[in-house]
């Protein structure tokens, strides 16, 4: 319960950090419920988790997966404000093709559904484990050095503004 909870909690507490209000939130059925229902829906997930390890890591890391997916950009977010974030997406949303947007947002099949399905395909048909090592080690080192770029592009990019701004008042 405990690999559940703590699981389940970090999307709970991500969600909040990113959405209060929920405007952002995705998931119909959490916005619809609000947060005492989704505080409520939490309980059957808890004990469901508790019956079997593997279903508790399998809810983990699904919840794991949903707080990082809650956490990127929260810093743009949580500047702009949510509700001024929300109409500033709604404003670009009107004026991009619905090609573009699904473009856009169809990366996490690439990222994960693929390389789950690989990973599925070559333990239990092709009992391929070396195979299945070096996706999750794709899985690892993505995670990684994609975070380390972004953050590097973005400091740097901190950097010259902040240098911009000091060159502009003097």
């Amino acid at each position: 319960m405990l690999i559940v909870g703590t699981g389940r909690s970090l999307d709970i507490l991500s969600t909040y950090y990113v959405t209060a209000k929920l405007k952002l939130e995705t998931n119909k059925l959490a916005r619809r419920i609000g947060w005492k229902g989704m505080i409520l829906v939490q309980i059957p997930i808890l004990i469901l988790g508790s019956l079997d390890f593997y279903l508790a890591l399998f809810i983990f890391l699904w919840s794991l997966y949903l707080f990082a997916n809650n956490l990127e950009s929260s810093w743009y977010i949580r500047d702009k404000g949510e509700d001024q974030y929300y109409n500033e997406l709604k404003d670009i949303l009107r004026r991009t093709s619905i090609r573009k947007i699904i473009f856009g947002e169809i990366s996490l099949i690439f990222s994960f559904s693929i390389s789950g399905v690989l990973m599925l395909i070559l333990v239990f048909i092709y009992e391929d484990y070396i195979a299945a090592f070096f996706i999750g080690l794709a899985m690892i080192c993505h995670g990684l050095l994609g975070s380390y770029r972004s953050l590097r592009y973005l400091l740097s990019l901190r950097k010259e503004a902040l240098t911009a701004k000091t060159n502009e008042t003097v």
